[in-house]
């Protein structure tokens, strides 16, 4: 049932098979069933109901229930009633006979509806549409305090839109985040729980006709253990050690939160303004560790992002054998390891393993422990880059961070 319940929501997505996710897409997935049912779910949670992590035990009722509603139902009693119809034997030849032959008349009006509907597609795709003219439209966002969790209040004019035009506000680049609004309004706001730089859009009919950056810092360094709704935000003094920054299981107990019967993933972030390092000239490195209990680990899989003015370099590490399990993203480029070897981003976290990428007008190169082990091609223009996150499954750490160019600024972040 918990099967048919994933297939239902991949279906009603239309993202494709859920093997081939990335981590985006689970977070995107989170967002969309907290705006549907005002529950959220964290991005591991969603992982292990789809196999995607590994499975502590077995899903909650709680989470069933959320997933259920999410697809239509109450809860998680009535979706596995509604997916158990019941079936009643014919008894009579003549039953089956004309079952088929309703069949057959289904069938016949099923294919003339689709022959009209796409000859009526057809005639719309060739009626030519004028594009919206940019300059009748507003759009602004203002981030109203400093801190977490920050809300932004966005003030729009789409009032020159058609009267039954769709308007929607997207919050950042993922267009499964959107908002709808009403054009004979003007302002709307949203709650943005981590930091970043996101680019919000205003969008008419699907065509975006206006863009802002809503930037939100971390005033240094952030950690935060991630939970189903706010995640739990430790300060300065919680993470920073003497030569290292870290989550340890010491700050999991200090919130009652045991790795033994939950999964639990924690995250430490570094968002602000580089002056003068951009996609195309910067070298980054970074030593880091996943120290949970293999026991409990499994995979101890890492996850670092570098984000930019409108995406994201994530670079992810585990350990050996659950290579299977990574996903590589650069300039809207991804790669599975379940149909590409990543095996150079296996490694056994014995002790801290070594990181480095940088870029230049061509290429990006990443190396694991000095190693060469993955090489993207660079999209142009330039990009400014905005800060960078790092997130465990479990609880690690991060020493010698540093972040560079070829003209000499340098970053140095411990």
């Amino acid at each position: 049932m918990i099967q048919r319940l994933v297939q239902q929501i991949e279906h009603q997505l239309g993202w494709g098979d859920g093997e081939d996710w990335s981590n985006k897409d689970f977070e995107a997935l989170s967002e969309q069933i907290f705006e549907t049912t005002k529950k959220r779910l964290s991005v591991t949670t969603l992982k292990r109901i789809w196999g995607r992590a590994e499975m502590v035990a077995n899903p909650s009722l709680a989470t069933l229930d959320i997933l259920s509603e999410f697809v239509g139902k109450k809860n998680w009693r009535e979706y596995t009633k509604s997916s158990y119809p019941k079936k009643y034997p014919s008894h009579s030849k003549n039953i089956r006979k004309r079952l088929k032959q309703v069949a057959l008349v289904v069938i016949a009006i099923s294919v003339a509806l689709l022959i009209r509907a796409y000859t009526i597609s057809r005639y719309e795709a060739s009626k030519e549409v004028p594009p919206l003219d940019r300059a009748l439209f507003t759009f602004e966002g203002k981030v109203v305090s400093t801190g977490l969790p920050n809300s932004v209040v966005f003030s729009y004019d789409a009032s020159s839109a058609d009267a039954d035009a769709e308007i929607q506000i997207q919050q950042d680049w993922d267009d499964r985040k959107r908002i709808s609004v009403s054009k004979e309004d003007s302002i709307a706001t949203c709650i943005y729980y981590r930091p970043g730089f996101f680019k919000s859009k205003l969008v008419v009919n699907e065509s975006i006709v206006r863009e802002d950056d809503v930037f939100i810092t971390s005033d240094g360094w952030l950690g935060t253990i991630n939970r189903d709704s706010v995640p739990i935000y430790l300060s300065k003094d919680e993470i920073v050690k003497q030569d290292e920054i870290g989550i340890d299981i010491t700050s999991l107990s200090a919130y009652d939160i045991d790795p033994k019967v939950t999964g639990t993933t924690t995250s430490l972030y570094f968002i602000d303004n580089f002056t003068e390092i951009y996609t195309n000239d910067f070298k980054a490195s970074l030593e880091l560790r996943n120290t949970m209990d293999k026991a409990l680990g499994g995979c101890q899989e890492i996850e670092v992002y570098m984000l930019y003015d409108g995406g994201a370099i994530g670079i992810p590490i585990a350990r050996k054998g659950c290579i299977s399990k990574l996903n590589l993203m650069a300039f809207d480029q991804y790669v599975n390891g379940k149909k590409n070897d990543l095996s150079s981003f296996g490694v056994e976290f014995e002790t801290y393993e070594k990181l480095s990428f940088s870029a230049d007008n061509s290429e990006l190169r990443i190396w694991i422990n000095d190693d060469l082990a993955y090489e993207l091609p660079v999209v142009n223009p330039a990009r400014a880059i905005k800060g960078i996150s790092i997130h465990f499954a479990g609880t690690g750490s991060i020493r010698n961070i540093m972040l560079k160019n070829a003209k000499g600024t340098n970053y140095h972040f411990n």
